[in-house]
């Protein structure tokens, strides 16, 4: 593949403690877990194995311990073809982790131990300088610290995609150098300030006050809503029996910048990022869950 179709992911890796419960607990009550699993993950991991199984040239920037985690996840963002040239392992810090609650409907509960992922420099950004202003796509999260992603973003040459997530507050600088925001409908309230929205017309204007050329809200099952300086539309997502939806938007994420990488429309990329985010939650596990070329063929098919 030539340079230019390159995909940067600047973000975190994570190892995830998956516990599966009947119902998820409320403040103060203890739940039994029926079984319990460790995988690779971290949304920039996950996005990064995303795009790559979907069949994009992807390098990823970020920072693990060196520690068995730390390796398990090298090894695991290798084994997805995902080059990890610019994956900083580092000796005195541990490897970022994530407790997580899934119940039998397949809802989510999510604790993040940033660990390495704090880490990570703006120095390490200006190493990997090159890839970065060469690319064709550069995807970003918010479980890094958002100095580097100014960083990133300043270098880039490239269609800059932020998903803003976890809910943190984001520079207003940061936001000026972004070409696409891709949050869900919790992230946009915090980011208009608004506590909850009531309609689609509702989200589309408070995607609008955002001032940002392009924004995609992540609707969950229902899709996502596309809303651009030229047209707003909706893109439904395929009916699906969902075990568990850890991991949905970041496979969203994944082939939103695999597809833009191949010079796809907007419309077009939301339209097969649907059908991805919407596969992945058919299995367990975020990175394990992310499906590829040929399993999103079959299921359009």
């Amino acid at each position: 593949m030539s340079e230019s179709k390159k995909i940067v992911v600047i973000g975190s890796a994570n190892i995830d403690l998956v516990a599966s419960v009947n119902h998820l607990p409320i403040p103060g009550e203890t739940v039994l877990g029926s079984s319990f699993n460790k995988i690779p993950g971290g949304k920039g991991a996950n996005q990064a194995v995303a795009a790559s199984k979907l069949g994009g040239e992807v390098s990823f920037v970020g920072c693990v311990g060196s520690d068995q985690e730390g390796e398990m996840l090298r090894s695991t963002l290798e084994g997805a073809n995902v080059d990890c040239e610019f994956l900083t392992s580092l000796p005195e810090t541990p490897t970022g982790t994530a407790m997580i609650g899934v119940d039998v409907e397949g809802n989510n509960s999510i604790i993040v131990y940033s660990g390495a992922n704090g880490a990570l420099a703006q120095e390490d950004i200006i190493a990997a300088k090159k890839i970065v202003k060469s690319a064709k796509v550069i995807l970003m999260q918010l479980e890094i610290p958002t100095s580097c992603l100014e960083t990133a973003a300043e270098i880039a040459n490239g269609i800059t995609i932020l998903n803003p997530a976890p809910v943190v507050d984001i520079p207003k600088e940061l936001l000026e150098k972004v070409d696409v925001l891709v949050p869900n409908q919790i992230e946009l309230a915090h980011l208009s300030n608004i506590k909850s929205f009531n309609n689609l017309n509702e989200i589309e204007n408070a995607a609008k006050s955002l001032d940002i050329e392009t924004v995609i809200v992540t609707l969950g099952s229902k899709g996502a809503l596309l809303v651009s300086d030229s047209d707003t539309e909706l893109i439904s997502s395929p009916v699906v029996d969902s075990v568990d939806t850890t991991g949905a938007g970041d496979a969203f994420c994944g082939s939103l910048a695999e597809s833009l990488s191949r010079g796809m429309s907007f419309l077009e990329s939301v339209e097969q990022s649907v059908v991805v985010g919407a596969l992945s939650t058919t299995k367990h596990g975020a990175q394990t869950s992310m499906p590829s070329r040929s399993e999103v063929g079959s299921f359009l098919r």
